[in-house]
């Protein structure tokens, strides 16, 4: 995951991105720990500085990973960033490019 964001916050087209979905739907396994959440959460956090105007959609399907997302949330509570958890990913396209 930090792999594929930093390629993205390296990408010139990153500050004007909008939003982001985390779709975590087909995933059968999330081997992730809280401390790799809060290195990803201080590295979205540093990517912030850049453009703060993203919306973070994430489906997550159960609780482990709602949980993940939560904790990933509280250790970057002054984040511009808006996020958001959702169950389905219509919900979660409609919230994040806020139609």
């Amino acid at each position: 995951m930090l792999q594929s964001n930093r390629e993205v916050y390296e990408d010139e087209r990153f500050r004007a991105i909008r939003y982001q979905l985390v779709d975590l739907s087909g995933v059968g396994q999330f081997d992730v720990s809280a401390n790799d959440m809060a290195i990803l959460a201080k590295s979205d956090h540093m990517a912030s500085r850049t453009n703060p105007n993203v919306r973070v959609a994430v489906v997550a399907p159960n609780e482990l990973m709602r949980m993940l997302s939560i904790y990933y949330e509280s250790e970057s509570p002054d984040s511009p960033w808006e996020q958001q958890i959702f169950d389905s990913l219509s919900e979660a396209q409609t919230w994040a490019m806020g139609v």
